[in-house]
């Protein structure tokens, strides 16, 4: 029925791992095959997993991303090393398309994700901590107030700019805080390289690349029109907006993706899991479960999400994890 939501996927409890979703081959990068709720229900499940648990990373790879990773092993490795990588823009589908026959059922645009995440926490009055680390001096802060005042009752628990500070005290400042999620916006292939190196050690949940976002939700640079938006054309208004910092990105880069997308070899198409990795982490416990009597309250409010969810309706296609 048009304009109405998909319905919202159950909260299962975690069973120590995360489940496994069909694959894209992506030029050596396996791209899971999500829609939302599928991601949505990852993401929740985090959020009440049992602590100690491992960090997981969200990778967004879009043509630009797979470009540097088809460049440099160690870029791809940063990319193999994350829990989940998603498909980002346009590049992605034409890849699929031309490749498997068919596009990815959703596009989880960088700069969209992350307000939507916000957004489904602050609908269901999760008490998320969230910490910003990236952009330039000023516009993670500005990110910030803009969070906490558009998304309650979320809160910030912290902010580090991208260039005063080095990768050994932003870890140390951010395990600190302690946050539910790390949004790191140190562009690519920088932020990719840090959360490979520095997240398996931190103590919050999930940690998302999220590129420019801070840019965008400070207002520091425009988004396209929601017409340029909902025709995918978003990256030709940015190329319009700073010609001299994305020629290069568009007008080389989207010619070298087609041809080594038509060129790779390697496997089609996949249906390893795209993610597997172990949901318990190494780290010593003390940080209690959310929703243990000391905490916040996540888990009673997922409790009682998952009990209104319909479970049956929701299309999420998620293994059972093991």
């Amino acid at each position: 029925m048009p304009g109405v939501p998909p319905p919202v996927p159950a909260v299962r409890p975690s069973s120590g791992r995360d489940p496994s979703y069909p694959a894209v081959d992506c030029l050596g990068v396996k791209v899971a095959r999500l829609e939302w709720p599928d991601l949505l229900e990852w993401f929740l499940r985090r959020l009440d997993a049992p602590a100690p648990v491992r960090c997981g990373t969200l990778v967004l790879a879009n043509a630009h991303t797979l470009n540097v990773a088809s460049a440099s092993p160690a870029a791809r490795a940063s990319i193999r090393a994350a829990t989940l990588v998603l498909n980002d823009g346009v590049g992605l589908d034409v890849y699929a398309r031309l490749r498997t026959g068919a596009p990815f059922p959703y596009n989880f645009a960088g700069t969209d994700l992350v307000p939507r995440l916000l957004g489904e926490c602050a609908r269901r009055g999760l008490p998320l901590r969230v910490f910003l680390y990236g952009a330039r001096p000023g516009r993670a802060e500005e990110a910030a107030r803009r969070i906490e005042r558009d998304y309650a009752p979320v809160t910030v628990v912290g902010v580090l700019d991208g260039h005063e500070t080095t990768g050994d005290e932003a870890r140390r400042a951010i395990d600190a805080a302690r946050p539910d999620l790390l949004l790191v916006g140190l562009g690519n292939p920088r932020q990719e390289a840090w959360m490979a190196a520095n997240a398996p050690a931190l103590r919050a949940r999930v940690a998302i690349g999220v590129g420019a976002l801070f840019d965008f939700m400070s207002g520091s640079v425009a988004r396209a029109p929601r017409a340029v938006r909902a025709m995918r054309l978003e990256w030709l208004f940015r190329l319009a907006l700073e010609p001299r910092r994305l020629f290069r990105r568009y007008a080389i880069g989207v010619p070298l993706f087609l041809w080594r997308t038509l060129t790779y070899r390697p496997g089609l198409a996949t249906s390893e899991p795209a993610t597997s990795r172990p949901t318990q982490s190494r780290l010593p416990a003390g940080r209690p479960r959310i929703g243990a009597p000391n905490d916040s309250g996540f888990g009673s409010v997922l409790a009682r999400t998952a009990g209104d969810a319909n479970d049956s309706g929701s299309g999420v296609r998620v293994g059972s994890a093991g």
